[in-house]
């Protein structure tokens, strides 16, 4: 594929105020440089040993990765939840309300269905194969968003993209790519010259284990389902379609549908 900047990108704007996140304490996984005489492997395996790795916590590791795609389908009731801990500086324990919610599906790598596993609040309904071409927003494999870095072109306000597609394997923002100092701004020039563009991961293989790692990529992502989990009101300053569904349920509430809207 043109290694110029891959359609499926979108603009930040597309993404605004879309993270998804359990725990506000969860920190960013700060991109290093790759060590130099490794760098092919490392940046084969980033996301599950620099990212998924770097959390003590499974349900912190996968929430991070897939904080722009968790998106909440429909939220179906509220109750209040009691929290009887607290910390010392507090005199009393807070109640706090929360809402199950239904979420759409997710598209996540296999091995990645592990973390999924190891949250006991979340029940997996389905797991489903779904080939790479087939992922419309697919996230930069660094530092997992799928929105640009980039907001405007040379010919005004229009959205873009610095995510690149390698021939091979997976997309990376160039940014990201220069953060781990796989390139120097300088190359970009040439590597948006190039009609069929490899990662620095896949650059070195031969022809066969190219072709047996595009294969391979393309049959390493599931698409997941969960059963619904009740999710604190806290995620409504953060998680966008949480909140649109929230309003979505209490709108109902107060305007039910009429008899004949539920026959037909």
């Amino acid at each position: 594929m043109n290694s110029r900047p891959s359609p499926r990108g979108k603009s930040a704007n597309d993404h605004q105020n879309t993270n998804y996140l359990h725990n506000n304490d969860i920190s960013y996984c700060a991109v290093q440089p790759l060590d130099p005489e490794n760098r092919a492997t490392s940046l084969w395996d980033y996301k599950k040993v620099c990212v998924a790795g770097t959390f003590n916590d499974p349900s912190d590791a996968f929430n991070y990765m897939y904080q722009y795609h968790l998106q909440a389908a429909k939220v179906v009731d509220h109750r209040l939840h009691v929290n009887n801990k607290r910390r010392a500086d507090e005199t009393e324990a807070k109640d706090q309300k929360h809402y199950l919610t239904h979420y759409e599906p997710l598209i996540i790598e296999k091995w990645a269905l592990c973390l999924l596993k190891a949250d006991k609040n979340r029940i997996i309904i389905s797991t489903e194969p779904i080939a790479c071409i087939d992922v419309e927003d697919a996230g930069c494999e660094i530092c997992c968003d799928p929105g640009t870095r980039e907001e405007h072109t040379e010919q005004g306000n229009l959205p873009t993209t610095d995510m690149y597609q390698c021939s091979v394997c997976r997309t990376y923002h160039w940014s990201c790519l220069k953060q781990l100092q796989c390139y120097k701004e300088e190359d970009r020039i040439n590597i948006d010259a190039q009609s069929d563009w490899s990662c620095p991961a896949c650059h070195d293989l031969f022809l066969d284990e190219k072709e047996a790692r595009s294969h391979a990529s393309q049959h390493e992502l599931l698409k997941v389902t969960w059963s619904p989990t009740w999710e604190p009101k806290q995620l409504l300053h953060s998680w966008a379609s949480f909140r649109q569904m929230i309003q979505i349920m209490k709108l109902s509430k107060l305007h039910p549908p009429l008899m004949k809207d539920l026959t037909t």
